[in-house]
């Protein structure tokens, strides 16, 4: 397609505390190859200067700029900007990561050619903060993808069988997030939450690429998993596994759930939410049949 046929991608930019990054991040954007961009950035009000580094990188760029005057988290904050997007493709881009030249083209070429596929992703490169390389997401992946099973298509029971996407990589379809009346303002997270539910309306689609990279940084809100004082976080992972129980639509899948939830149980009680331990170990006791030979302790939390 000539430049004046190709489709409108919205990339919603969002950052808190990103400051080291910011500079690197929208350059990356700046550079895509596609030309069809609209950028939105919400600063989740940064204590840090954010918010100068971002008005001085989009200065003279046609760039909504949203300031939030208090913290509101990542999913209100994304919901804010994709209220203003015009986008058939949305990207929700943190500003700590890195896209490759190419990946918008690519991703809109993938998403153009294949009507039901919704979600679009890739490979990654995780980098540190310095931006040297660490690893590849799918480390097998040097020279062919032929012998990685990647899953595609219905992705539901294997989203709950394991973390295996990496958000980083994903461009979605507006239908699929106007579909779920975007992202859940009650999680601390959204990727799990957003995984689960879209993969119930549409299909998933691999792209055998590295398109952006993911930075490690342990202040980062994907470094804040399993760790003392997030409270959130682990409410947040139980309420979407309660979703997922009504989503489920046959054995293999609620097999899978049970998994999880042993998998998350056993993560709660290590930093003693007893309570959201509770709350599991409640689903379980209906549901797997292997409860009656889970350890005493149960019975105490019970």
């Amino acid at each position: 397609m000539d430049d004046s046929e190709q489709v409108l991608v919205s990339v919603i930019a969002t950052s808190y505390n990103h400051a080291p990054f910011i500079k690197e991040a929208l350059e990356s954007v700046f550079a895509q190859s596609y030309p069809a961009i609209e950028i939105i950035v919400v600063d989740d009000a940064s204590t840090d200067n954010s918010c100068t580094i971002i008005e001085q990188c989009i200065e003279g760029r046609n760039i909504q700029f949203i300031k939030n005057e208090l913290n509101i988290g990542n999913c209100k904050s994304f919901n804010k900007a994709f209220a203003e997007v015009k986008g058939k493709y949305i990207i929700d881009f943190a500003l700590d990561d890195i896209m490759y030249p190419e990946r918008i083209k690519k991703q809109v070429a993938f998403l153009e050619e294949r009507n039901l596929v919704g979600v679009c992703f890739s490979n990654v490169d995780l980098v540190d903060e310095r931006t040297t390389l660490i690893k590849t997401h799918y480390p097998s992946f040097h020279h062919s993808l032929s012998k990685l099973q990647i899953p595609e298509g219905d992705v539901f029971e294997a989203l709950l069988s394991r973390y295996y996407i990496n958000p980083v990589s994903m461009m979605f379809r507006r239908t699929v997030i106007e579909a779920l009346n975007g992202y859940d303002e009650s999680l601390a997270y959204e990727d799990f939450d957003f995984w689960i539910r879209s993969s119930r309306i549409t299909q998933y689609g691999y792209l055998a690429e590295i398109l952006s990279a993911k930075r490690i940084v342990s202040t980062s809100l994907s470094g804040l998993f399993y760790k003392e004082n997030q409270k959130h976080m682990f409410e947040s992972t139980l309420k979407v596994c309660k979703k997922a129980w009504w989503l489920c639509k046959t054995e293999n899948e609620k097999r899978a759930l049970m998994h999880r939830c042993r998998y998350e149980a056993k993560q709660a009680y290590r930093f003693k939410y007893t309570f959201v331990v509770k709350e599991y170990l409640n689903i379980l006791k209906n549901t797997d049949p292997l409860f009656p030979l889970y350890n005493p302790i149960v019975q105490i939390i019970l």
